[in-house]
């Protein structure tokens, strides 16, 4: 079960209870945090209630990091957290390939040149290195639409990571997919639950805010409306779960769907943005391969 928050998960008052509650059904809780209230001891309560947690860390130049965080100072707080998370053992698999901790960064033309040192840094410290590519959504969209880089300057940075785990680290990997070195298969199986209690299949597929999917001029999909179940069972989320089946363009019949069926947010997002109907944007090729 992912924890990913409309923001910092950490900050919610039950945080504790909810993720002993999960641990108690058996069931691994995964947490998406800045790592900025990351304490020694709060890392040392996740890594005891058997959680997963995958930090941030989009850069390692104060600068350029405070920059994509908006908020002075972020870096060194995200840097501490993410110490914390080391000190306690997160970065000490219990088998080989069994991480329990990873950092997400986004590549963009800020960072692009430490790309490299990031992934060394990250395949070295037993930590999953959650690669993802700039999402014109949201601030992405609004204030750093001139960072999305080219599709040459992803192709490039993914192959030079490729020959990297090669010839260093004995991995080897599919490079087309959204995530580097990862597929992402999220719509066929999960279910996103905002803050309002609307669900989407992932973040950045916000169905929820296009007026096409309103009803009466309200999303209908919301937890307060309607039980998961039935949300499950709708007609809009079996679409959903069966868009591999569905796919448009060179993503159609490629040999590589069972691991990836490229970025359906990044897609939807694109779509959207350009007037075309939403779920004909779920379904476009993927707007980032280069096979």
């Amino acid at each position: 079960m992912v924890v990913i928050g409309g923001g910092e998960p950490t900050l919610y008052p039950s945080f504790r209870d909810l993720i002993a509650y999960i641990d108690s059904l058996g069931i691994i809780p995964v947490i998406f945090s800045n790592t900025v209230l990351m304490t020694e001891e709060l890392a040392g309560f996740l890594y005891k209630h058997n959680a997963s947690v995958m930090g941030k860390l989009d850069s390692l130049k104060p600068e350029v990091q405070d920059y994509l965080a908006g908020r002075a100072g972020a870096s060194e707080d995200i840097r501490n957290g993410l110490r914390n998370l080391l000190k306690v053992g997160f970065s000490k698999p219990a088998e080989s390939g069994e991480l329990r901790m990873g950092v997400s960064f986004v590549s963009n033309k800020m960072n692009l040149e430490e790309i490299e040192e990031i992934w060394h840094f990250c395949r070295q410290n037993n930590i999953f290195p959650n690669m993802e590519i700039l999402t014109p959504t949201g601030r992405a969209n609004d204030e750093l639409e001139d960072k999305l880089l080219t599709a040459d300057e992803i192709k490039e940075y993914k192959l030079k990571l490729l020959e990297i785990d090669r010839k260093y680290y004995g991995y080897d990997w599919l490079p087309y997919t959204p995530i580097t070195a990862s597929g992402c298969l999220q719509h066929l199986y999960s279910l996103y639950i905002n803050i309002e209690g609307n669900i989407r299949p992932c973040a950045p597929t916000k169905l929820d805010e296009h007026p096409a999917l309103r009803v009466d001029g309200e999303y209908p999909y919301n937890v307060n409306k309607m039980s998961l179940r039935e949300i499950y069972d709708s007609n809009l989320f079996k679409y959903v779960r069966n868009i591999d089946k569905m796919l448009e363009g060179r993503c159609r019949n490629c040999e590589h769907n069972e691991e990836c069926i490229g970025c359906r947010g990044y897609a939807y997002s694109v779509g959207v943005k350009h007037g075309i109907d939403p779920l004909k944007a779920l379904r476009m090729e993927c707007q980032q391969c280069f096979k």
